[in-house]
Parts: C-alpha cells; sequence; structure tokens
C-alpha cells in the first residue's frame, strides 16, 4: 500500500541535484530513492515520463495542486 511521503529540505535537495542535471524542459519527472540503514538516500530511479502517478493516493489538495501544476507545464510546451 503506498502512503505519502513528506520529504525533508534535505530530501529535496538530493531530488533537485538530479532533476537539474536532467535538464527537461516540461513534463513529469520523478526521482526515485531509497534510504540506507545510515540515513543517506541512494538513487534507484529516474523517470522522465511516469504512467502511474498514484494521484489517487493523493490527499485532494495535494492532487490538485499536482493537476495545476501539470497544466502548465503542458501549456508551456504546446507554446513553444
Amino acid at each position: 500500500m503506498l502512503t505519502e511521503y513528506v520529504p525533508t529540505a534535505e530530501d529535496l535537495k538530493f531530488a533537485n541535484r538530479f532533476i537539474e542535471w536532467n535538464n527537461l524542459a516540461w513534463g513529469i519527472q520523478r526521482v526515485d530513492a531509497c534510504r540506507t540503514k545510515q540515513g543517506e538516500l541512494l538513487l534507484v530511479e529516474l523517470e522522465d515520463l511516469n504512467p502511474y502517478l498514484s494521484l489517487l493516493e493523493l490527499t485532494p489538495d495535494i492532487r490538485q495542486k499536482f493537476i495545476d501544476h501539470f497544466k502548465h507545464s503542458l501549456q508551456k510546451v504546446l507554446q513553444a
């Protein structure tokens, strides 16, 4: 069963390193990581277009925020 995980500032810093490196101009990018017994994060997978997003597992507010950001991303690519 999937549950929401609220990332720490350090978790976001870790993920943003890969997002900036990938330089994706639009779309969805997902950074999957696992935590070692020592507490360090290890990259598991970097996905540019994830077909399974588990949107129904999110709270309504977070789901709507995601949808709004996704619509904005689509509008950017269509205007390019």
